[in-house]
């Protein structure tokens, strides 16, 4: 078996491995400027003419439900904000750029991307409801958390097979497989893509560690809730709302966010509504 730092630099020599498109790193670099002008932003937004309907189409849709339309980028900065706008194109172009190519018999990339939009929508509203974090940055964490997967099944093909055979043939979780069979797994290969794409250090932080919440994180905060999220959106799927398992969740965590996890089936099916008007749009092109 190859050592982690052999596989990680089996990932540097990927020649084809997505690169952010240069207007979410320029995005990402000017929101880093406390003093940056909503003018500024937009005219940097407005040079990448393939974004500015995708933008656009992203504020008018049903995800964000504002009763009049919107025309313009400046207006969109204006009603959405700044974060809200940076995450927007960071989460368009990264389900762009890993749904295009060739992917491995057997793996679902619009399924994969339907779980990774229910954990950021259900992070976007844990953020809200416990004051923690900024619901839009935590969109973005759990929108990415999940992101090594789709590097291992497109670019690392050899072990996403044995994680694969190992699941299924030992009835393991995904993660727990990774663990048995290869020395890199998941989130640390997200964390070491979404460091290169110069991330915020939490975000890198929140997704590789969602499986194993750590207080040495950056942004712990962020962290929790996308590890939270991740674990009420799989357990969904496996049951319903009102009878749950969330033992899986961290027991730090769970302390933590003891209310808002005792009311799951309350708050959930609004969420669930918001899931599914999110996925309309970003899964359309997949």
């Amino acid at each position: 078996m190859d050592s982690k730092s052999d596989a990680l630099k089996k990932l540097d020599r990927i020649d084809d491995l997505p690169t952010l498109p240069v207007i979410a790193m320029e995005v990402n670099k000017m929101l880093q400027d406390y003093d940056i002008s909503i003018d500024k932003l937009s005219k940097t937004i407005e040079k990448d003419q393939s974004m500015v309907p995708k933008i656009l189409k992203l504020v008018n849709s049903a995800f964000f439900g504002f009763r009049a339309k919107i025309s313009d980028i400046n207006r969109a900065v204006i009603v959405l904000g700044f974060n809200t706008i940076r995450n927007a194109i960071v989460s368009i172009s990264i389900i762009n750029a890993f749904s295009k190519k060739d992917i491995l018999e057997g793996f679902d990339i619009a399924e994969f991307w339907t779980h990774s939009i229910g954990v950021a929508v259900t992070s976007k509203h844990l953020a809200k409801m416990t004051g923690m974090n900024r619901p839009e940055d935590c969109f973005t964490g759990g929108l990415l958390h999940d992101i090594g997967k789709v590097v291992l099944v497109q670019y690392l093909q050899d072990f996403f097979k044995k994680v694969w055979t190992s699941a299924k043939e030992n009835n393991l979780s995904f993660y727990d497989a990774e663990k048995k069979e290869i020395p890199i797994a998941h989130p640390r290969i997200g964390g070491y893509l979404t460091k290169k794409w110069q991330l915020p250090a939490g975000l890198v932080d929140s997704v590789r560690f969602h499986h194993t919440p750590t207080k040495s994180a950056k942004d712990y905060d962020l962290l929790v809730i996308i590890h939270a999220a991740d674990i009420i959106v799989n357990s969904i799927v496996e049951g319903s709302p009102e009878n749950i398992d969330l033992s899986k969740i961290n027991p730090e965590v769970a302390e933590l966010m003891q209310p808002q996890l005792d009311s799951v089936s309350d708050w959930y099916p609004e969420v669930s509504t918001e899931i599914e008007s999110a996925c309309e749009f970003f899964l359309k092109e997949i």
